[in-house]
Order: C-alpha cells, then sequence, then structure tokens
C-alpha cells in the first residue's frame, strides 16, 4: 500500500513524516553527500510546507523504504527557484501541474522487494493527478532513471545540465503516461492501494 498525506493530516500515520525526512538524510546527505539542510538526521527544506504532498511507501515496521513528494506549480517549487534555465520557455505556473522532488528509494531494502517500490509509488501518484485533473509532473533527473520507469510520454523541456554533481534534465509527463506498465507487467503489479488519512483508494 502506497500512503499520501500532507503536514495536515500526518498525524494520521504514526511518525511518517519523520520517516520520510530520515530515508531522505539517508540518500541525499550520507549516499551522496549533498550539502541539503538537516538536523538531527532528518533532511528538509524550504518546500516542506503545508502544500506538499508525500507519497510513502512503508515497510512491516512502519519504516518509509521509498518518496515521492509533490509540489504545486502555483507557487514556489524547486525546479523555478533553483534551476529555472533548465527549461525552455514559460515555467509553469498552476494548480493543474506538479512538481516531483525528493523522489528515493532505500538501497538496503532485499531487491525483490525494492523493484516493486518505485512503480507502485508513480502508479499512486498518477492516479491520483488524474483524479485531480492535473495535466502531469514537472521535475528534475538524470534522463536514464526516468525513461527507465516511463516509457512514452516524457517530454524533455531543455538541455541537461550539471545538478548536484549529476547530468540532470528537466522534464514534463502527462498524468495518465506516468504509470510503469512495463514495470507492472514484469513485476505482476496490479491495483495499488492508496490510502489518504481514513480512506483507501485503488488505483488503476
Amino acid at each position: 500500500m502506497i500512503e499520501a498525506f500532507s503536514l495536515a493530516t500526518a498525524h494520521l500515520f504514526q511518525d511518517a513524516m519523520a520517516s520520510q525526512a530520515r530515508l531522505r538524510y539517508r540518500v541525499f546527505v550520507e549516499q551522496r553527500g549533498l550539502p541539503h539542510t538537516h538536523h538531527d538526521d532528518l533532511e528538509f527544506d524550504e518546500f516542506d510546507t503545508p502544500a506538499a504532498m508525500y507519497f510513502v511507501r512503508r515497510d512491516h515496521e512502519r519504516v518509509v523504504r521509498g518518496l515521492i513528494r509533490l509540489l504545486r506549480t502555483d507557487r514556489p517549487y524547486m525546479l523555478q527557484n533553483y534551476w529555472p534555465e533548465l527549461v525552455r520557455g514559460t515555467l509553469p505556473a498552476g494548480t493543474d501541474v506538479w512538481e516531483m522532488t525528493r523522489v528515493c528509494v532505500d538501497k538496503s531494502v532485499a531487491p525483490a522487494e525494492r523493484r516493486s517500490i518505485m512503480p507502485e509509488l508513480l502508479c499512486a501518484v498518477s492516479d491520483h493527478l488524474q483524479n485531480s485533473r492535473a495535466k502531469g509532473v514537472i521535475g528534475v533527473t538524470r534522463a536514464h532513471l526516468l525513461s527507465h520507469f516511463v516509457r512514452r510520454g516524457i517530454e524533455w523541456l531543455g538541455d541537461p545540465a550539471v545538478v548536484e554533481g549529476e547530468v540532470e534534465r528537466a522534464f514534463f509527463v502527462p498524468s495518465q503516461c506516468l504509470r510503469p506498465d512495463h514495470h507492472c507487467a514484469k513485476y505482476g503489479i496490479g491495483r495499488v492501494q492508496l490510502r489518504t488519512g481514513e480512506f483507501v483508494e485503488r488505483a488503476a
């Protein structure tokens, strides 16, 4: 099951908010050595606001093992603030386009389990965006990481550039193209349950 929460609903998910910040610390600060803001082994930034949504996959001990954070583009977001030069033309600014950020999976998870974490997260995000009538998502990533999961609909918004020590590109993916159909078929991933607050939805 994938769980989605904001600051307003985080109390319904035990310590999931802190657990996702711990995963971010391990991935971005410890493993990649990036100078991200952190405290007590928790990574955070100025975009962890009430408007942010966190999609997480937790294990049986309720530890977050995978994360996608969504930011609305009708208010400040990462691509706009830090790397606007990666986009040719006008940057999105509206409620119908969201930004995917802090995308990560815990590498310490056994491969048999780890391989399904990102596909399930992408299914849940795709379903949420379509239910919200959002056009799609933007973000910044290493091109091969995105194209590994998303096999259609990727629009590269500009040329590659070095971002935090890696060659990355800005992208847009329509909501209906975000579901990683190839990986779902390969690993037998069917309908993904999405828990938001007190409710459980079933993603397509």
